[in-house]
């Protein structure tokens, strides 16, 4: 998969698809996420620091971005911050293995609306992104998430 890393963009795939940002310095998370997230329900992107996330989203619009708390001398908060600048409708999840005190002070200072401690489930993150970006469940056929 992703073992060296430039920002990787797969086209974004038709409006029904869920649009996902990646943003972690520890690229191998990618193939996790691209495991997560497959085409057709979910498009992918990953960048492994802020100015890669950030020309991204100069063009391409997102649903939902995953922001790592720490990008190495980057600080994922204030990326994550300057992310929802760039889309103001971008709904940003911070990541983290060793913050945990702290994240009600980032989340507030990102504007994230939600919190992923590493290592999550795959369930965890899927769930997230239908709840955050309003999409149903992939496979749903009435059109409804079943979240349990």
């Amino acid at each position: 998969m992703n073992t060296t890393f430039e920002a990787v963009t797969e086209p974004p795939q038709e409006s029904s698809s869920a649009q996902i940002l990646v943003v972690d310095d520890e690229t191998t998370i990618f193939d996790v996420f691209a495991l997560m997230f497959a085409k057709p329900d979910y498009a992918l992107a990953a960048a492994a620091n802020g100015d890669q996330a950030l020309r991204l989203a100069a063009t391409r619009s997102f649903d939902v971005a995953f922001v790592d708390c720490f990008l190495g001398n980057e600080n994922g908060a204030e990326v994550a911050q300057r992310l929802h600048k760039a889309q103001p409708n971008l709904k940003i999840v911070l990541m983290s293995g060793y913050l945990r005190e702290e994240r009600a002070a980032a989340m507030e200072q990102a504007g994230a609306r939600a919190f992923l401690t590493k290592p999550f489930s795959f369930e965890t993150a899927q769930a997230l992104v239908r709840r955050l970006a309003g999409r149903k469940e992939p496979g749903a056929k009435d059109g409804r998430a079943s979240e349990e």
